[in-house]
């Protein structure tokens, strides 16, 4: 007993170190606490007892963290050797402490802000994102400049685990001869099995053994609420570039089929029409900017940031139930051009970038199309340069092609008001028919505006709003330059958004108003119908629609699915906390593979508050199989590199 207590007393190094993970796994606590605090518009309906049960499951991924995070000060601590009870020996060890949990408390602080833009915990993602990118310091001074608070509270929290963790210190050991190293070693074995424990949260045959981020759902009702459970290290620890993706069989080939098919063929009969094709992507743009998409938001009174937008809406076919595929912005690329959603993680960035693909540029080439892709950004930025080349597509159009710095932001590119309509001038050098594609970069943070143009663009409620403004005003300048080209009335035009970030009404705020983007269809020539359609329609949608609106009549490849055609069903697919969101007619499924975790009906709860799993059996059945069928082809088909026509 006596033994037992000398290496376990309050100032032994197993106690310390004990105390020492304590006062850590408090600061994650509060950590979690500031994250639900900055971000409670995104977590509508989230009530005491829900939030206590997130708190508590949360502390499983906290353990684990803490654990990968410190396991170096941890084995030092644990070594059955007298040296480490000296000063000399534990100073160094306490700066070790120190530093590795203030960069874990550090990622905890980013996601505060960073959140609001990804709808996600950040992981090794991120440093694929922008690792491209030249100007990354001046992103991160805007960033911190902006939210500097956030550096003060990461400041206390470091002050406070310093403060706490120096009020207990490693004394000698009273245990002497073969007793010491006896107890010590037993300790040291023991404690090791406990932190193996620890660092992967339990045993087999437990169901989430390993823990990973999406076993954050057992804890939460909605699958955006994952975030609170999540912690940032954990998922920088759990997620990185690998095979991801699990090979589903729910269905057999031929019932598959019956469901749902990736693999296009058109009629061999159309004939082609050789219009021109230019694919505008402005960057964070939401249905929630545009007026036109909100007529009976704010009781009728809602305007919007868009008047350009909203009146070109009037001479468009305009898809009002439209949404995203993606959460990124190398996410939208893909979406677009190649069909493929961004389920799980961002393709270009995953284990299965290099899969063979087609994409609207492959297919329209054999057609005889010119291709193009223009971005102001620095060439390379969000590797987009490189997936234009993977897509077929023959010229890429960045800042260096531009040749005028005076027109840089100083951030992210060239002033879209002054890339845009050197676009359309670009396009007029294109030989007809041509495939051109242009995404914008000033509607992003820090949401500059030019100083010339300072006045002109009111505030509004967030901050990207008076951006949005700007990307309005940036688009009549390039609608107005792209009239005066020979190629405009022979063309037709796609304008969406890449993903939503900040949201301000609450119809906005669910995991259904995340995704919400704009998909407006223009054709100067009046080669396509006006009016607006409530048909659900998703980025994914544009590349086969397109296709077979121009007539194309070759077997091709994409999870979308033709908006024109009436004989087809009209879904959106996404992917939110660890769940598939599908959403067809007035319904809308969450599915984690294994079962489904809710169904609303958006159309009578559009706030989406009243779950009817188990209500409605006939319509769950009905979406489910619908759900299960889009992740077994998404699935196996990426895990297989199975991207083509068969």
């Amino acid at each position: 007993m006596e033994s037992t207590k000398s290496i376990l007393n309050w100032r032994s190094p197993i106690a310390v170190l004990a105390y020492k993970l304590s006062v850590v796994m408090f600061l994650y606590t509060i950590c979690r606490i500031l994250f639900y605090a900055f971000n409670t518009g995104l977590f509508p309906g989230l009530n005491f007892g829900l939030f206590i049960v997130m708190m508590l499951g949360g502390l499983r991924f906290d353990i684990s963290a803490i654990l990968y995070i410190n396991l170096l000060y941890i084995v030092f601590q644990l070594v059955p050797f007298k040296f480490r009870h000296s000063q000399n020996f534990q100073k160094p060890l306490d700066y070790l402490f120190y530093v590795s949990n203030a960069v874990g408390l550090a990622l905890n602080c980013i996601d505060f802000i960073y959140f609001r833009f990804t709808q996600r915990r950040t992981t090794v993602i991120v440093f694929d994102e922008f690792k491209d990118e030249e100007n990354y310091l001046q992103l991160a001074k805007h960033f911190f400049l902006d939210y500097y608070y956030i550096l003060f509270i990461w400041i206390i929290l470091i002050i406070m685990l310093i403060w706490f963790s120096q009020k207990v210190k490693v004394e000698s050991s009273k245990l002497i001869g073969i007793k010491y190293y006896v107890v010590s070693t037993l300790a040291m074995v023991l404690l090791t099995g406990l932190i193996i424990i620890g660092l992967r949260s339990g045993l087999p045959p437990k169901q989430d053994f390993p823990l990973v981020p999406s076993d954050a759902g057992q804890y939460t009702i909605h699958p955006n609420d994952v975030a609170i459970v999540q912690n940032t290290p954990f998922c920088m620890i759990r997620i990185s570039r690998k095979p991801v993706f699990k090979k589903q069989e729910y269905f057999s080939p031929q019932e598959l089929k019956s469901i749902y098919s990736p693999v296009h063929y058109p009629d061999t009969a159309n004939v082609f029409k050789k219009l021109n094709v230019v694919v505008v992507i402005v960057e964070s743009l939401g249905k929630e900017s545009l007026g036109c998409y909100n007529h009976d938001l704010d009781n009728g009174s809602y305007m919007g940031y868009t008047p350009f937008l909203d009146s070109l809406a009037e001479h468009s076919l305009v898809y009002l139930n439209s949404f995203c595929n993606t959460r990124y912005s190398i996410d939208a690329t893909p979406a677009l051009i190649a069909g493929i959603p961004s389920l799980q993680e961002p393709f270009t960035h995953s284990f299965y970038a290099n899969n063979t693909i087609s994409t609207i540029a492959s297919c329209l080439s054999t057609k005889g199309y010119s291709t193009a892709f223009a971005h102001g950004a620095p060439n390379g930025s969000l590797g987009l340069n490189g997936f234009t080349v993977q897509a077929g597509i023959s010229k890429y159009i960045g800042k260096n092609e531009y040749a005028n710095n005076k027109d840089f932001d100083g951030v992210w590119g060239i002033w879209d008001h002054k890339f845009l309509p050197f676009f359309a001038r670009q396009c007029s050098q294109l030989p007809e028919p041509f495939l051109a594609s242009v995404f914008t970069v000033s509607s992003h943070h820090p949401f500059k505006i030019p100083p010339e143009l300072a006045g002109r663009f009111a505030d509004g409620p967030l901050p990207i709003y008076k951006s949005i403004r700007y990307a309005d005003y940036s688009l009549s300048v390039f609608f107005n330059e792209a009239s005066k080209q020979p190629w405009f009335k022979n063309t037709i035009f796609v304008i969406t958004g890449d993903h939503t970030i900040a949201r301000y009404h609450d119809l906005y705020k669910t995991s259904l108003g995340a995704f919400g983007v704009p998909l407006i269809f223009y054709t100067p020539g009046g080669q396509l119908r006006t009016g607006k359609d409530y048909s659900v329609a998703q980025q994914i949608d544009v590349m086969p629609t397109l296709l077979n609106f121009l007539g194309y009549d070759k077997p091709y490849f994409a999870f979308g699915k033709d908006l024109f055609d009436p004989a087809v069903d009209k879904i959106a697919v996404n992917y939110i906390g660890n769940s598939f969101q599908l959403i067809w007619d007035d319904w809308v499924i969450q599915h984690n593979t294994h079962q489904t975790v809710a169904l609303f009906n958006k159309a009578k709860d559009p706030l989406m508050k009243d779950n009817l799993v188990g209500k409605n059996d006939s319509v769950q059945f009905r979406l489910e199989r619908k759900v299960k069928a889009v992740i077994q082809e998404y699935n196996n088909r990426m895990v297989e590199n199975r991207l083509l026509p068969e």
